[in-house]
């Protein structure tokens, strides 16, 4: 990741970053400690997205470690290490276990209004600097406004755009979407699925057609289904996650609109309780402004 990238990324938490050290670094100096001041910190953490259980989690181990430790700046290096035990075995690259020299697939679902095919284009505009031979395919055949907007996504990323006619079955879309990147030599279809309610059952069998479809057409290894999250959304993603992790057979998280609002403490909560490792974090309107996840730099930008 290049610096601006890195730098962008990051600094939307510093105020969340600032407050979290600042209180963990009072509370180990101090000789007493209040046990309400304990429960601040537990809400301060909960109120970064944390989550009720690692919060708990934190403020347990950090009172064992304050304890028994005397060592002035043992308590970062531990910060850094729990923390990333929560990212732990996060696989955030695209397709790791994947032959390269067969056609991979990148499935997106994602309810309206998370920035889904704009995270289309800007993947499609990574991989192609990779040298990747992309497709667009737009299964999103009840709005035309999708559509047009995802053929403008792949004119961006210089790419090849492939749409079904209008009311189209999406399963079926796709099917020959994946036949013609095949003729046609691609490397990388990437799929934008209609963006859905994550109560509706029946778009969530649509999805779930389509995600059965792309099975029989690609081994495991080659494909990757990513739900399309916004990361200010708080509790309600993880209502999201719960549903369309049912239905679409998910290997991983893309966080959007990591803006000024946006508090860090999501990502341990997605990776730790759904066990999905976080591949991309959206950091601007731009093509270029989707950034692959490093989990040891995020930690380390939280604690030091």
């Amino acid at each position: 990741m290049s610096g601006a990238f890195f730098k962008k990324w990051l600094q939307n938490i510093g105020k969340m970053k600032e407050e979290v050290r600042e209180r963990f670094s009072q509370l180990w100096s101090r000789k007493e400690v209040k046990e309400e001041e304990w429960e601040e910190l537990e809400a301060m953490l909960i109120q970064a997205d944390i989550g009720p259980s690692m919060a708990v989690e934190l403020v347990e181990e950090f009172r064992r470690l304050r304890e028994t430790s005397k060592s002035g700046g043992d308590w970062q290096n531990w910060l850094y290490e729990k923390l990333l035990t929560f990212l732990k075995n996060s696989e955030t690259r695209l397709f790791p276990n994947a032959s390269l020299e067969n056609l991979r697939v990148i499935l997106l679902s994602g309810i309206n209004g998370v920035g889904k095919t704009t995270t289309a284009g800007k993947i499609a505009h990574l991989l192609k600097e990779k040298g990747e031979r992309v497709v667009l395919v737009g299964a999103d055949t009840f709005r035309a406004a999708a559509s047009e907007q995802l053929e403008v996504w792949a004119q961006r990323a210089n790419c090849r755009y492939f749409r079904g006619s209008a009311g189209a079955d999406p399963g079926a879309v796709v099917f020959d979407s994946i036949n013609s990147a095949r003729n046609n030599g691609d490397s990388v279809v990437i799929v934008d699925t209609a963006g859905r309610s994550h109560v509706n059952k029946n778009l969530l069998a649509e999805l779930e057609k389509v995600v059965k479809v792309t099975k029989k057409l690609v081994e495991p290894p080659q494909l990757e289904s990513l739900l399309v999250i916004d990361a200010l959304t708080g509790q309600n993603a993880f209502s999201q996650v719960e549903s369309i992790a049912r239905v679409a057979d998910l290997t991983g998280i893309i966080l959007t609109k990591w803006d000024s609002q946006a508090k860090g403490g999501i990502i341990f909560r997605v990776v730790r309780e759904f066990g999905l490792p976080v591949k991309y974090v959206g950091v601007g309107e731009g093509i270029e402004d989707l950034v692959p996840f490093e989990p040891e730099e995020f930690v380390r930008a939280i604690v030091y």
